[in-house]
C-alpha cells in the first residue's frame, strides 16, 4: 500500500519537474500561450499530490522509519526540492519580465519633457538623455 502511494507520488513529481522545465522554456521565449497551457496540468498534479497525503500522519514510528529509509521516498524528496528551485527560478523570471514591461510602459506614458532617460553608449556606459529627443520634439 505505502509503496504504491510512493510510486504514484514519484511519477507525479517527475511530471511536475518536466512541466516546470517546459514552463521555464516558455517564459524564456515569451510564449504566453504555451505557458498558460501548462498551468492546467501543473494544478492537476499539485492537487493529486495533495490527495496522496504523504505527510506521515497516522504512521507509527516503525512505518515512519521505513518511509524515510525508502529509496523511492528519497528520490521523491530530491525531485521535490528541484521542483521548488525551478518554481522559484520561474517566479523570478516572471517578476523580471513584469518589471521590464512596467518600465517600458512607464517610459511610454511619461510625457514630462524635462525628464531624462538613461541610455547605454557603445562602450556600455550609461548616458542621461533628455526625453524630448526620443519623443520626436527635437
Amino acid at each position: 500500500m505505502l509503496q504504491d502511494i510512493l510510486t504514484e507520488a514519484l511519477a507525479l513529481v517527475r511530471h511536475l519537474d518536466s512541466i516546470l522545465a517546459d514552463e521555464f522554456e516558455a517564459l524564456k521565449t515569451q510564449k504566453v500561450s504555451a505557458f498558460e497551457a501548462l498551468q492546467h496540468d501543473k494544478i492537476k498534479i499539485l492537487e493529486s499530490l495533495t490527495k496522496l497525503n504523504l505527510s506521515g500522519d497516522g504512521l507509527d514510528q516503525e512505518s515512519l522509519q521505513q518511509l524515510v529509509s525508502n529509496p523511492t521516498w528519497n528520490e521523491i524528496t530530491s525531485i521535490s526540492e528541484r521542483c521548488k528551485r525551478s518554481h522559484q527560478r520561474n517566479e523570478l523570471l516572471i517578476s523580471k519580465q513584469l518589471d521590464s514591461i512596467r518600465g517600458a510602459l512607464s517610459a511610454l506614458q511619461n510625457q514630462d519633457p524635462t525628464a531624462t532617460l538613461e541610455l547605454y553608449t557603445k562602450l556600455g556606459k550609461t548616458r542621461a538623455t533628455r526625453r524630448s529627443i526620443l519623443s520626436g520634439d527635437a
